[in-house]
């Protein structure tokens, strides 16, 4: 039954960025959070030198030993060791805090700013894009990629403090004894190049990782969201079977994560203290020779131990980054995608005629598979016009078009003469209202729903809505009236309601095209005929294009246009259409017949529902 959930793995990553490039870019986008960045840096190079003063004293104090009383001790140690200790335990905790307050302010403003760019890269895609992605795996960029990738933030900033600290402890173990310092530096190309190996096998695995935690969140999702299906066929048992081998894909793919880093860090702690024991064992002879005194000893292994520390933490970090590394390429592929549909335009339309041309139009949502061809329509102002066609005929393709939900690949579109990719997409999308045959509203209340498109709305505009829709009896049912909560989606009104106020919703926009993309085919009788008395004056003086299997729908058109595999092979009013005894009066036969008033059954169809009705 692994049909459920068939075709999650099947989404690629397609765009690959290499580190130098995505480095470059981490830089530009922690350019405008300087200030906080500088100063972490800048404090923690402060902190370290502070704690490069600590062996010294303890060096001091050693060296001492040697021809010191033990009065001379007490006072070397209570009065130079206690205070420097003090003083610079006060300092440390002042710079800790500093870095600590630096780094609140900068990680949540970084993330704020990091998320509102994904979600506005995925708000000017268009319909296109979400045809290829899943709504649970884009949640997944906003939510646990944008995450991952905000640590690397920290990381940043880490690994310059880490780099000050390195280079300056090399500088002191140099001063101290050059041979020793550059046997110690060897540790270094060592450990860079086992981080280079490490990094494409930490990359793959995280893409991997992520893209199937993306799948996770797509199957919860739908999941949910078809929640009403799978109870209605008793598929819940079968549902959570498909759900445990993608659970289970995401448990290898995490397992496989966590073993590649929890088997590099201890290789990269063993090279370490592979290379402290060398230098201890090389240094502790040269001591016992005489070359070298027993508190330069003390201090040079305590160095040493501190400049292998800021080594394995790069080291550490950059493993850590590839991780962060591989979610910011998920997240730029949301950022970097540019929509088909360039709201490039120039013309702002204050108000508009609402006269319609497509002029020799293609389109195609797949290149091999086109749905128009060589497509023209002109649709007067304050038309309104049926379209009529058998499923797949590219009716719903038309209407994306004009609501700029699709590019088309060849032709023009025209709205009063100018062609429709040079208007503003905002500027147009205000004189358009569309109407879709299953009706979403947000979580919120029914009034915020309907100002969705228009906020500044007074309340006698709301109500002149709702009554021209006739909703406002039934919104009035409501326990809480306006203010009453649909819940997500809409799910605690009823179809038609949230019908009513969709169309509502759209009326308050005052729109010169009003689209209606089966609008009425979801809803019940009693809606329905609700609905068709408000159309009228809802189509008044707008030109209207309306998708519909309801005869008193396309019976009340202005103009019929029937299509076929993307041609407009008849058109004309319903009468006239009916007469020429063509494909629309098939459909007529077929589709809507029988819902007229007089419609009786054939003989035929009588005959059979008899045979029924005596030999069940």
């Amino acid at each position: 039954m692994g049909w459920i959930f068939d075709g999650l793995e099947k989404s690629k990553q397609e765009r690959h960025y290499s580190d130098i490039e995505l480095f470059k870019r981490s830089l530009i986008r922690l350019a405008p959070f300087k200030k906080p960045a500088i100063i972490i840096v800048i404090a923690m190079s402060v902190g370290t030198l502070i704690s490069l003063t600590t062996p010294i004293i303890f060096a001091l104090v050693i060296d001492g030993l040697e021809n010191a009383t033990m009065n001379d001790l007490l006072k070397s140690f209570l009065l130079i060791g206690a205070f420097s200790f003090c003083i610079i335990s006060i300092l440390q905790w002042v710079i800790d805090y500093t870095v600590n307050i630096q780094f609140a302010k900068l990680v949540p403003d970084f993330m704020v700013t990091l998320r509102g760019d994904i979600f506005d890269g995925l708000a000017r895609q268009d319909m296109k894009f979400f045809d290829k992605h899943r709504s649970g795996q884009l949640n997944s960029r906003v939510s646990r990629d944008a995450g991952d990738y905000g640590q690397v933030v920290t990381f940043i900033t880490s690994v310059i403090g880490q780099i000050f600290t390195l280079l300056s402890i090399f500088l002191v173990l140099a001063f101290i004894d050059l041979p020793l310092a550059l046997l110690s530096a060897c540790v270094v190309p060592i450990l860079a190049i086992m981080s280079i190996l490490f990094r494409k096998v930490a990359r793959s695995l995280s893409r991997t990782f992520r893209k199937v935690h993306g799948e996770i969140n797509a199957a919860i999702a739908e999941s949910v969201n078809g929640i009403r299906v799978s109870k209605s066929f008793g598929m819940e048992n079968e549902s959570l079977e498909d759900f445990k081998k993608i659970n289970q894909k995401h448990y290898s793919a995490g397992f496989k994560q966590q073993l590649a880093m929890t088997s590099f860090f201890p290789a990269v702690e063993l090279i370490s203290i592979a290379g402290t024991l060398t230098i201890i064992f090389i240094g502790g002879q040269s001591a016992i020779q005489g070359g070298l005194s027993a508190g330069i000893v003390y201090l040079f292994i305590s160095y040493l131990a501190r400049f292998f520390f800021p080594v394995t933490q790069l080291v550490s970090f950059y493993a850590q980054v590839q991780q962060g590394l591989a979610a910011f390429e998920r997240i730029l592929e949301v950022i970097d995608t540019e929509p088909e549909i360039k709201d490039e335009g120039s013309i702002e339309l204050d108000r508009i005629e609402g006269k319609i041309e497509f002029k020799n139009v293609d389109f195609a949502y797949v290149p091999e598979q086109p749905v128009l061809t060589n497509f023209s329509l002109t649709i007067n102002p304050g038309e309104k016009l049926a379209i009529v066609g058998h499923t797949g005929a590219g009716k719903t393709s038309i209407i994306s078009l004009l609501s700029r939900f699709y590019e088309f690949q060849k032709g023009t579109v025209l709205i009063d003469g100018n062609n429709i990719r040079d208007i503003k997409l905002k500027s147009y999308r205000r004189h358009v209202g569309v109407v879709l045959q299953k009706p979403f509203l947000f979580h919120g209340t029914v009034e915020e729903n309907i100002r969705y498109g228009r906020q500044e709305a007074s309340d006698e505009d709301v109500l002149r809505a709702l009554k021209i829709v006739k909703a406002d009896e039934i919104i009035g049912y409501l326990n809480d009236g306006l203010k009453s909560s649909v819940g997500e989606g809409g799910a605690l009104l009823s179809t038609g309601t949230r019908q009513l106020i969709s169309f509502a919703r759209a009326l308050l926009c005052d729109p010169r095209i009003l689209i209606l993309d089966e609008a009425t085919s979801s809803v019940d009788a009693y809606t329905e005929s609700i609905i068709q008395e408000s159309l009228e004056e809802l189509m008044k003086n707008r030109t209207s294009i309306v998708i519909a299997h309801r005869l008193s729908t396309v019976k009340d058109a202005d103009r019929i246009i029937v299509i076929d595999k993307g041609e407009v092979i008849e058109q004309g009013s319903h009468e006239a259409l009916l007469k020429k005894e063509g494909e629309y009066a098939n459909l007529y036969n077929t589709y809507f017949k029988h819902q007229e008033i007089t419609w009786t059954p054939t003989d035929s169809a009588q005959e059979a529902i008899t045979e029924v009705v005596t030999n069940p």
